[in-house]
This record gives C-alpha cells, structure tokens and sequence, in this order.
C-alpha cells in the first residue's frame, strides 16, 4: 500500500512556516523551505541532510520531523523514518498524514503489528476522517491479500482458512460440516477441528459420525472447548442429561460468550423431560438466551497458565491478563485469539500479528477474517457518511482483493473516477484491475494517467514496469526502472527486473553486475529461475566456472520446490 499523502504534505508544510519563525529566525525556514523543494523533485540524497540539519535545530517541531520523515521513508530509509514520523504523528494538532507515513514506514519494515496499531490510532483519534479510514482499509486489504495468498500455498494453511470460513455466523450447517470435513482432512492436527466437525454432524443428524469423531477429539484434543460441546450434544443425544448438563456448566465456567455462542445453536430438540431438574435446562425452558442462573453458579477455578487457558478456551480470563513481553511471541498469539473469540479486531489484529510467527496458519487465518471483516465495516462506515467516491473505491478494493472479481472491481473504480476524475489512487487500483483481467493496454493507459498526476509514485512505476515487462517492452522497462532507481538506489526488486531486461536484450554484463550482488544478498529464487538466468548470462561472458554454480543451485533450489507441497501434506 502506498497511498497518496503529497496533498497533506503540501498542506502540512504551508502550516509550518508561522511555527518555524516562531522557533527559530529564518536558518530553519530556510532549511525547510530547501528540503521540501528537493523533495518535491524526489531528490532525497540532497533534501534528507538538510531537513536533518532542521530537526537538529528543533528537535521537537512536528513539521519539521514530518517533513524528514517522509524524505527517509521515499528515500529508501524506513527504519531511520519512524521516529521523526512519530513525533509528527503524535503531535497535537494532529498530523493525519504523518500517521499515514509512519503506518507505511512500519510495514516497509514488516512489524505489522505497529503498522495496524498506527492506522487504528488514526481512526480513533478522527474518526470521521475520510482519510484516515481510507488508509485503514488500505492497510486491511493489503494484509489480508498477502496473508490468503501465504495461505494458500500450503495444506495446513487452506485448512486454516477452511475452518475460519467454516466458524462464520452467515454459513448453514450443512456448508459448515463440509467446510469441517475439508480442514480435518488436510490437516488432522488442526487443534480443535474434530470436535467443531462432530458438533456440526450431530445437528445435522449424523449421530454415527458425531460420535466417531468425538472418539478423535478426546484423543487428540482432550482439553478443547469443542471437546466438550461435543462431549455435551452426545451426551444429550443418548440421555444422559446429567453429565450433559455438567459439560454445560464447565463451558460456561471457561468463557461466558464461549458459552453463550454454543448455547444459541444448541439443538433445542436435545430436551429433558419436565421431571429432569438443572439450572441449564430451566434455561432453556423459559427460552433464556443469557441464562443469568447458569453463570451464577460458575466459578472459575484458581490461576492456571496462559497455554492452559488457550487450550480450554479461558477467553476473557486470558485478555485480562497483563500483555506479555514484546518477543513473547506464543502469548500474544493466544492472547490475540482470545480478543478475536470475543469479538474485539482492535485489540486481536495487533496481537496475532506479534504472535504470527508462533501461531502459523492459525494466526494467519484469524487474520484473513479479522482484516476482511475491518475493511467491510470501514467502507460501511463510509457510506453511511455519504463519501460515495471513497465507497466506490472501497468497493472495488474489497472485489479486487476479496471477491477475487477483477470485472466488478473495474465498474466500481470507474464510478469513482466519475465522482473524483484523474485521481492518481483511483486510477492506480483500476490499472491493478486491469492487470488481474490480463488487459495490459488499458492498464497501461490507466497507470501512466496516475503518474501523470504524480510523477514521483513508486507504486504506480512499479505496475507500469509490471506492464512493460509482461510485453517483453523491456526498453520502456528500462527507462521506467531508471526512474525508480534515481528514487530507491538499493531496491533490490528493480534491479532483478532490470538484469531480467538487460539479458533479453543482449547486455549480459549489465545484467550479470545487476541479478548476482541481488541473489548473493539472498533476493527470493524459490524455484531456481533467477539463479538458471544468471548461469546464462555467466556462459555468455564466458565464465563457465561461475556458471556451473549458479546452474547447480538453480537445480537444487528447484528440486526443493518440488519437494516442498508433498512434504507438507505428510
């Protein structure tokens, strides 16, 4: 995501030069002044010197540290942006755009964590801001398009997101259970899955299935709250309705809206007979949908630790607990899940972002829906204000990286266009439609229309690159990717596509200067074709030696790659 923030930076700066003679006589004007002119131009080598000369002078200025942090994040210097955009961002009054930029500084550094807590921040502190929600869906968006894709690729994380799908309040039963069956048959040690599945089979009816299946559940995931519910509707099928009601009664000990979500889908033909007493059936007769006698009889049980509480679904005893340090990464995965069960995104996606990397898949898909639901609201939100340009465009965002409807995505940025013409954003989003649809000509066209508006857009150079190259221009290519050179010098994706360029265009030492110091910097070859494209080009200089080892790591590379899905699947 790169959203278009040069409008803000421009207002930004007119409202800094009264501050600046304030604070100093005219050297930080003057540097200012210098800096945002050669930012203007995307002159960042120049430009970030003097704009740091500037903070020097005034350590605490909010526009003079929003000003240098935006040079060092357009110039390729994420890291060294955060802390000036901080100080902008969190100035008073508040600078929007400076929220914006340090949202994308902290995604340019992969700690999405930051980058999420930044944009619900902006949209709490303005929450009628246009902008700012904007740029939150953005972000939801651009999370969840790279998040699904991961998942994807592998067995255990399609049946992640099968699950995910499987738990949402609009799928029938009947859609649940395949859903169910479908995860647990990809990935058998998907904690929880076989009791969810036996819980849909048995209000379905296929009480033969339910109870095989809470045969592996009990096995594999004794402690599981979907054990138990499970434990429960069997135990109610056959008549034994007192430990069926002692299940109930431990579930609603362990989470109250755990509870009170089974109890809502509970087969209300799992009935007792009058003569059968218990405050959970007295719940259920008098058709109680809180059951205020259920919970008054559960008391939770002394301190037990957080893995204990993940395990049995201790949701809101789990989110009370202090947050975990910053490098717990486990804890705040199961801290991130207890906020997603109980319904708060704000605090979940933060959390299971920090805790991705423990979680796997399970955070992963927790946060495919957690991002889809936040970007589904916002553009709600928005509507609701009347900000129809916004809505349309949010619209086609949700089909383009959602719906996976490239056609509808069209339609709806066009109507934006009609209601905002020759907005660089828009038309940006509507050349990615274009690309997704295969029409390179029209996204051509619709790409260098938004770098028109904005000549320095990296993001838009990138897809008129992407068009170039998917035409085999690679002359255009070339000009383009000098362009984002001059901007990016040590973007290592440009210099791929420009030896990709250079060896179809018979400049094998260009290329070779270009792909190696890439690769050897450990640039992504998951299938080997980057490192079979240098060994060419190496042949070609005549340096066989050298090909001979780029040849040999393309085919183990390869061989890795092929191997990879059987051994997930295992």
């Amino acid at each position: 995501m790169r959203v278009n923030r040069r409008l803000l930076c421009l207002l930004a700066f007119a409202a800094l030069n009264s501050t600046a003679q304030q604070e100093n006589s005219g050297e930080l004007e003057n540097l200012l002044n210098q800096g945002t002119a050669l930012s203007h131009k995307a002159d960042y080598a120049h430009a970030i010197p003097l704009l740091k000369q500037a903070v020097k002078l005034a350590p605490g200025n909010a526009n003079a540290n929003y000003l240098l942090g935006v040079a060092l994040l357009q110039g390729g210097h994420a890291a060294e942006a955060v802390a000036p955009l901080r100080v902008a961002a969190e100035s008073n009054p508040v600078n929007e755009a400076a929220e914006g930029y340090l949202g994308d500084a902290a995604m340019e550094l992969n700690d999405f964590a930051l980058a999420a807590e930044t944009f619900q921040t902006a949209t709490a502190r303005s929450p009628d801001s246009e902008q700012a929600l904007v740029w939150w869906t953005d972000y939801c968006l651009d999370r969840y398009r790279v998040l699904e894709f991961s998942l994807r690729a592998s067995p255990r994380g399609r049946a992640a997101l099968l699950r995910v799908a499987a738990r949402d309040s609009k799928t029938d039963m009947k859609t649940k259970e395949s859903l169910l069956s479908q995860a647990a048959a990809l990935d058998s040690e998907l904690f929880g899955v076989y009791g969810e599945l036996g819980v849909a089979q048995a209000q379905l009816g296929m009480e033969a299935a339910a109870q095989a299946n809470l045969k592996i559940a009990q096995q594999v995931s004794p402690g599981a709250s979907s054990t138990l519910e499970l434990e429960a509707v069997v135990d109610a099928t056959g008549g034994n309705w007192p430990n069926a009601e002692a299940e109930l009664l431990e579930l609603s000990k362990r989470s109250r809206r755990g509870f009170l979500n089974f109890w809502s889908v509970w087969p209300r033909r799992l009935m007792p007979d009058e003569e059968v007493k218990g405050v959970v059936w007295e719940c259920l007769r008098e058709g109680f949908t809180d059951c205020p006698s259920v919970f008054s009889q559960s008391i939770p049980e002394g301190a037990l630790q957080p893995e204990r509480l993940f395990e049995e679904g201790q949701w809101e005893r789990l989110t009370s607990m202090s947050p975990p340090p910053a490098d717990d990464a486990i804890s705040w995965f199961w801290r991130g899940t207890a906020f997603g069960e109980l319904g708060d995104r704000s605090q979940a996606i933060p959390a299971l972002e920090r805790g991705l990397q423990a979680g796997a898949e399970a955070a992963a898909a927790q946060l495919t829906s957690c991002y889809e639901l936040e970007a589904i609201r916002t553009a709600d939100r928005l509507k609701t204000q009347g900000k129809e340009a916004s809505v349309h465009q949010l619209r086609g965002d949700i089909l383009l990286s959602i719906r996976l409807d490239a056609s509808k995505a069209v339609f709806e940025y066009t109507e934006a266009l009609k209601l905002r013409p020759k907005n660089p954003r828009i038309l940006q989003k509507l050349a990615e439609a274009y690309i997704s649809l295969g029409d390179m000509g029209k996204a051509r066209q619709s790409a260098q229309a938004a770098l028109d508006q904005e000549p320095h857009n990296k993001q838009t150079l990138r897809l008129l690159i992407q068009v170039a190259m998917s035409e085999r221009d690679y002359t255009t290519a070339l000009t383009l990717l000098g362009q984002l050179a001059a901007m990016e010098p040590d973007n290592a994706w440009a210099r791929v596509q420009e030896a990709t360029s250079y060896a179809q265009t018979g400049h094998p030492e260009d290329a070779v200067q270009r792909l190696k110091p890439a690769l050897d910097a450990g640039y992504p070859d998951e299938k080997g074709a980057l490192h079979a494209l240098l060994a060419g080009q190496l042949r070609k200089l005549g340096r066989d030696e050298d090909a001979q080892k780029a040849t040999a790591e393309a085919i183990r590379l390869a061989d890795s790659f092929q191997e990879r899905p059987k051994s997930k699947s295992n």
